[in-house]
């Protein structure tokens, strides 16, 4: 194991673990306390946050419908996180100081650590069946990953590393939920932003002091900002020379003044029901705009300033692009198991599993490809670089579970359709027909099938509507289409971890034969 030290400092991996000497938390005589309550994590929520919906601000996010099943179902997991503190399997002990931590904040130094990391990312998806993206795993990873690669940020400046470092311990010991904001608004993908008709539409630096800086702009989404603790800001998409102001990378509370949320319309205030609604009502993790009026950014807050290089280079320089993406892969093989029940038990209630092209569409179309995506998981975990001490999944795996999710999600959602036919359009209008004197003896006469009666067999068609049809069901598509980049900038990065050396070694060593 490597380690870079720079004018006394540890700049490697160690300097998160306390391998070789005290963390920057520790030295200052900070020690974790217990894991994060569901209780702790509401409260958390009521500080005063500017969210803004359909034109009126929400006083109190965790008692709003638009919210209030999404935080719960958070909480939950929060709950049960706190309940398996002490299991090696989802937390690991502070060499240090004993605290336990989650093992969302493991800096990995190993396959086994990476399989380590795995679990606790499905131990966060299952909960929600793989529907909910941004969870607090996503963005500890591209914290721990900095938090490992330190001496990145230590280019700007040294204090810019200990920010990421101390911030990182921080959202560890206080098992914070961070959000990002890292894709701007839409409005000239032609011009850099310091090209726009008007300055800071995208976020960036009106002016420093001695305190901080000053930002203003807009970010496009915050997937989960109103019910997250903390906004990390940055850019994913590449900025040029020129753009100085806009290259920042730093934190924000959700509360700091300034910063305004705007979500989108959310699913759950249109849902009439559970029943008729059982995903929309619940999962919708609300994607957000959010908006900086001026916001006053502390200078311990911040990781990169004014550093157009270091702003392009810390997603993939680092191991974070890597280390974040594996978190969406194993959230979405959750989300492909989903997928594969659903269209098992379509076939099984129609009476078809029986059916030689039912078999052969359930096993060609729906397992072999989940299997294959598993199969690409594991071998990100199991054969990983590893860089100064820190395990990266392996590349070329993990660009390619990324570049087949498009294919995935398009066809397996088109078989869903398929198996299900037209049993979408012939369902009651909501739960109300099983309840109602006048309907109920004709509703349970005539919707049911073969193999279950009619309320469990309307269950599962809409449920199965809720994933494919609905306006729920239609951003989970979009989701999984756009979430990391366009097709062709995932293409691009498959094009550059595919090992092509030992492809055209093959094809030289047989034209060399003749």
């Amino acid at each position: 194991m490597s380690t870079t030290t720079r004018g006394g400092r540890l700049t490697g991996p160690d300097i998160i673990t306390g391998a070789l000497g005290l963390s920057l938390f520790a030295a200052c005589g900070k020690v974790g306390g217990p894991m994060r309550s569901g209780d702790a994590y509401v409260a958390s929520l009521r500080d005063g946050r500017t969210v803004f919906l359909d034109g009126e601000r929400v006083d109190d996010v965790t008692k709003h419908p638009a919210f209030i099943e999404p935080i719960r179902r958070v909480a939950e997991i929060y709950d049960r996180a706190k309940a398996a503190e002490h299991d090696p399997a989802l937390t690991y002990a502070d060499p240090i100081t004993g605290a336990r931590h989650s093992n969302m904040w493991l800096p990995p130094r190993s396959a086994d650590d990476l399989g380590a990391r795995r679990r606790i990312h499905r131990f966060w998806a299952e909960p929600s069946f793989g529907l909910m993206g941004r969870t607090p795993d996503h963005v500890a990873c591209v914290l721990t990953a900095f938090a490992a690669w330190r001496h990145l940020f230590d280019r700007g400046g040294a204090r810019f590393g200990d920010n990421v470092v101390r911030f990182y311990e921080r959202a560890r010991d206080e098992d914070l939920y961070v959000a990002y904001a890292i894709v701007p608004p839409q409005v000239d993908r032609a011009s850099p932003a310091h090209r726009h008709p008007e300055p800071f539409l995208h976020p960036g630096v009106v002016r420093e002091t001695g305190a901080g800086i000053v930002v203003r702009g807009s970010h496009a989404i915050a997937t989960s900002a109103t019910m997250a603790d903390w906004l990390f800001v940055s850019y994913i998409t590449p900025l040029v020379p020129g753009d100085e102001d806009y290259a920042i990378s730093l934190v924000m509370p959700m509360n700091a003044e300034g910063l305004r949320l705007y979500p989108r319309r959310p699913y759950a205030t249109t849902a009439t029901s559970v029943y008729d609604y059982p995903l929309s009502s619940r999962f919708d993790e609300v994607d957000t705009t959010v908006v900086f009026n001026d916001v006053l950014v502390p200078w311990e807050h911040v990781f990169i300033y004014r550093d157009v290089d270091l702003v392009n280079a810390q997603f993939h320089d680092s191991p974070s692009h890597t280390t974040a993406n594996f978190q969406s892969l194993v959230r979405f093989g959750v989300k492909l198991e989903f997928m594969a029940g659903l269209a098992m038990r379509l076939a099984e209630i129609q009476g078809a599993t029986g059916d030689p092209s039912v078999q052969a569409t359930l096993g060609g179309e729906i397992g072999a490809l989940c299997a294959a995506f598993d199969a690409l998981v594991k071998a990100a975990e199991r054969f990983p670089l590893i860089t100064s001490g820190v395990a990266r999944p392996h590349p070329q795996y993990v660009y390619a579970g990324m570049g087949l999710q498009r294919t995935l999600i398009v066809d397996m959602m088109r078989t869903l359709r398929e198996l299900a036919g037209g049993a979408f359009q012939a369902v009651p209008s909501s739960d109300s027909a099983f309840t109602s004197p006048e309907t109920r003896a004709d509703t349970e006469r005539y919707y049911q099938s073969a193999a279950a009666g009619a309320r469990e067999r309307i269950k599962l068609v809409k449920l199965v509507w809720d994933f494919v049809g609905t306006e729920f069901g239609g951003r989970q598509l979009q989701y999984e289409m756009f979430y990391s980049a366009s097709q062709p900038v995932v293409n691009r990065r498959m094009f550059k971890s595919y090992d092509w050396a030992a492809a055209t070694a093959i094809v030289d060593r047989c034209l060399g034969e003749y």
